[in-house]
């Protein structure tokens, strides 16, 4: 039984090896403070507080660059992060087939701590310019620490979320797509939700997202 993400049951199967391939990585925990080292799957790790990796660092780009320049920052590097992450999975872990790859992505962010992933039936996670991914994260690391904050923002606010997820798909594809938060709780929504598409249609799904909502 899947505990690590939530997808329609067609997919279940598939995000059932996804999570045997991850977990068997996480079980492979090593900590060696005498070293200064963290291990998992033999791959050196690093831990970072949520809010340092965030709320500090969105904050102190924000008064640097300005707030739009610092989302694109923070959502260009997580997106990185993914491609990079995704690509070391599967080299290491011997997975080729590029589904495989991608629904490995939703486990690991579960495992990691990024957030949970909750797959929509509405998803069509094809290998071309179809590529649809219709998705929330119930408890974002971003959102969580955000609504600790005294202040409610104006946007949604889970570029790393949004960026690392987009990464890692398009890696697993070979296609570049980009993921945009639609909802977010820490505006005060009832969920963070997003989409993830190619690009150059991310801003048509965007209006019949919000056409549906309207």
């Amino acid at each position: 039984m899947l505990n690590t993400v939530k997808v329609p049951k067609a997919f279940e199967p598939l995000f059932e090896i996804a999570d045997q391939y991850v977990g068997k990585l996480f079980q492979e925990f090593n900590r060696d403070p005498s070293k200064g080292t963290i291990r998992i799957g033999g791959e050196r790790y690093v831990l970072f507080r949520g809010a340092s990796l965030f709320v500090a660092l969105f904050e102190q780009l924000e008064k640097t660059f300005g707030e739009e320049q610092a989302q694109e920052f923070i959502y260009n590097m997580a997106r990185i992060i993914g491609k990079s992450d995704s690509k070391d999975f599967a080299v290491n872990r011997g997975v080729t087939d590029p589904t495989e790859k991608l629904s490995a992505g939703p486990v690991h962010f579960a495992y990691s701590g990024w957030a949970f992933v909750d797959i929509y039936p509405s998803s069509k996670p094809s290998p071309d310019e179809n590529f649809f991914l219709h998705y929330q994260h119930p408890n974002t690391f971003e959102s969580e620490i955000y609504k600790t904050k005294s202040q409610r923002p104006e946007h949604p606010i889970c570029f790393f979320s949004a960026g690392y997820s987009a990464g890692w798909c398009s890696e697993a594809y070979g296609l570049e797509v980009h993921a945009r938060e639609m909802r977010c709780t820490a505006c005060g929504d009832e969920r963070c939700e997003f989409i993830m598409a190619p690009y150059d249609k991310l801003d048509e799904y965007a209006k019949q997202f919000y056409a549906k909502k309207s």
